[in-house]
């Protein structure tokens, strides 16, 4: 089965991505998140948000 994201997901990576954008200490705690969190807490909706903020960032 196909994995599509939902609207409030991508609107949550939205945020995430813009606040990143603008707030070293934010961008930092996602990126210690990522290190930190199990894969149970990455494959939730929020998880999956913070992961693909990470990687939009980044572009």
């Amino acid at each position: 089965m196909a994995h599509t994201r939902t609207c409030s997901s991508a609107s949550e990576t939205a945020s995430l991505v813009q606040r990143a954008k603008q707030d070293r200490a934010f961008r930092e705690q996602l990126l210690a998140w990522e290190k930190t969190a199990s894969d149970c807490d990455r494959c939730s909706v929020m998880g999956e948000a913070v992961g693909y903020a990470i990687g939009l960032w980044w572009e």
